[in-house]
């Protein structure tokens, strides 16, 4: 009994000493790495970017959450590297994190003590000094000497009314040489705003003495709400002083120091259109015409033949989209034949001005004179901040001579009509033979296409199956997501919701017009039919009217269900049709 508990001591003690021997060893190979950080300045200029550099002198236990850093700074690009070297036959190991960063703000910051699993970087302090670019956004910053490259911005109106016409201005001035220069597009607080760049200039002016080259870029905006807008900063990024490449490989070496600016956020007041205003009747523009266009003289027109009358809508600070359709009253005694109208957006550094044209056709049936009623337009002077009125005048055109039948555009007859009893023909010795040749051609041609359909029917079998079955579940998935988003439509029309409705609409434009940079009303009245438009419109001022008033869904249900019909027949016509012969 005691000759096993003396073994059972032994083997205790054994275990013990290996465990110490183990731990031993371990605190020797995996010591705490010893992990130091620098930057490449300090203090450093609130545009410019400087680099964050972490080294440790053996691995870390894991990688590094840099996240800590973001609060203050942004993180342009980062890059890892490893350095193993031999000194009398010792090897040791360097690993290197390099962060290009940019301040958001002014200040002493601290950069914080960064995790690389249990081992732990120091904390350290730099300073963010006053921005030289005018167009800095923090508040204390102050321009003490000229800047080499700034930003300005501005924006043409501190008060406007909604749906109007706002120009926003950004311009990039600089004495030195840039390379790889992005520049954002603006973003507003009004997710629905209308946003279309109208021009791009270079030229060079003088500020203080001081000539500076000058990129400039106008944007017109369009808010859709009213209230405050807020149009966010425009960010510009670039390296600066980049010099030229002296051989093909300098192409693709990062030359110059990365600089980043931001311009100044601008505010101004959006006013709701005023309470005089019937809001289907909101056109806010700073100068409406109304042109009218004849292809003939109209006092000396032929019965029978037709004129075309040209009537062109033309706003300066609307879009054409915004522009309204115009109604025509039926004339007794003139057919009228209305095109589609044809829009277009004229873009000047001053602004947009709208485009709308519509032709008719008109064809007097009888000789006589006729007066054609006025064509008003209301609109809203944003100049005078009045409401005025376009017009065309009653005109009278004079229609002489006898019509003429074949000149009388009517309802297409039947190709081949039935002739009736009474006017069939005798049949004699001398019109037989006739009426037997026409029978006998008749039964060739019909025999012809026959044979011309079993053919084509034949090769249309012989495609390849797997083609086909493709093309049919893509169809049967474009349609099953057409047909889910117009019942949404539907539904929420029925129940009056006008903003889900809004929200369904969208959701169905982009899958019926096949269009996915659809985001706003405004961009489907672009795609469907003046007829669903003109309700969506509605719509869309229902939805930002001051007042809120109560939307009924019951026109948009009808010029919806409309448009189904239309833009399904198109795509099944689309798929039958077939492909030319020859590619022009």
């Amino acid at each position: 009994m005691v000759e096993k508990n003396s073994t059972m001591n032994t083997i205790i003690r054994s275990a013990i000493q290996v465990l110490l021997v183990f731990c031993a060893l371990t605190s020797t190979v995996l010591p705490a790495a010893n992990i130091t950080v620098t930057t490449s300045r300090n203090p450093v200029a609130l545009d410019d970017s400087f680099h964050l550099i972490y080294e440790a002198d053996s691995s870390v236990d894991d990688d590094p959450d840099f996240s800590p850093i973001y609060k203050n700074f942004d993180v342009l690009n980062s890059s890892q590297s490893t350095n193993m070297r031999s000194i009398n036959g010792s090897w040791s190991m360097k690993k290197t994190w390099d962060l290009a960063v940019i301040a958001k703000d002014v200040g002493m910051f601290t950069i914080p003590p960064i995790a690389f699993g249990n081992d732990i970087s120091p904390a350290i302090r730099i300073t963010i000094s006053n921005s030289t670019s005018p167009n800095s956004s923090s508040p204390t910053a102050k321009s003490t000497i000229p800047a080499k490259i700034f930003l300005e911005s501005s924006v043409d109106k501190k008060t406007g009314w909604v749906q109007s016409q706002f120009i926003y201005t950004v311009r990039l001035l600089r004495t030195v040489g840039i390379a790889n220069a992005t520049m954002t597009d603006p973003e507003t607080s009004d997710p629905d705003a209308i946003i279309h760049k109208i021009s791009e200039d270079n030229y060079q002016t003088t500020r203080n003495g001081i000539r500076y080259d000058v990129f400039e870029r106008r944007y017109a905006i369009f808010p859709q709400k009213s209230g405050q807008l807020k149009i966010n900063p425009i960010t510009f990024q670039g390296r600066v002083n980049a010099s030229q490449p002296r051989t093909i490989f300098d192409q693709f070496r990062m030359s110059g120091q990365l600089k980043r600016l931001r311009s100044k956020p601008i505010e101004t007041t959006v006013k709701a259109a005023p309470d005089s205003i019937n809001l289907q009747d909101w056109l806010p523009a700073s100068e409406l015409q109304l042109i009218e266009e004849w292809s003939d003289d109209i006092q000396t027109i032929k019965t029978g033949d037709p004129v075309t009358r040209t009537i062109t809508i033309a706003a300066k600070g609307l879009t054409a989209v915004q522009l309204p359709d115009l109604g025509f009253e039926d004339i007794d005694g003139i057919k009228q034949y209305p095109d589609k109208p044809v829009t277009e957006d004229r873009q000047e550094t001053s602004g947009i001005t709208g485009i709308k044209q519509i032709k008719i056709a008109l064809i007097p049936t009888a000789a006589g004179s006729y007066t054609l009623p006025e064509i008003k337009l209301q609109w809203w002077n944003t100049r005078t901040n009045k409401k005025e009125t376009a017009i065309i005048p009653e005109k009278v055109i004079t229609a002489v001579g006898t019509a003429s039948t074949n000149n009388i555009i009517t309802t297409p007859e039947p190709a081949v009509k039935p002739v009736s009893q009474a006017q069939q023909p005798v049949v004699t010795d001398a019109t037989k033979t006739p009426t037997t040749e026409i029978d006998a051609y008749w039964k060739w041609l019909t025999f012809a296409f026959a044979v011309a359909w079993l053919l084509t029917l034949i090769l249309l079998i012989k495609k390849p199956e797997t083609k086909d079955k493709k093309s049919e579940d893509n169809n049967k998935v474009s349609s099953e997501s057409i047909r889910s988003a117009a019942a949404a439509v539907e539904k929420h029309a029925a129940h009056d919701d006008a903003e889900n409705t809004r929200t369904a609409l969208i959701a169905w434009a982009k899958a019926a017009y096949e269009n996915e940079h659809i985001n706003n009303l405004s961009q489907v009245t672009e795609h469907c039919s003046d007829t669903l438009a003109q309700v969506i419109r509605k719509l869309n001022q229902s939805l930002y009217s001051q007042e809120h008033r109560t939307w009924s869904g019951k026109a948009l249900l009808l010029a919806f269900k409309d448009e189904r019909s239309y833009t399904g027949a198109k795509k099944n016509q689309a798929r039958s049709a077939l492909k030319p012969l020859y590619n022009s």
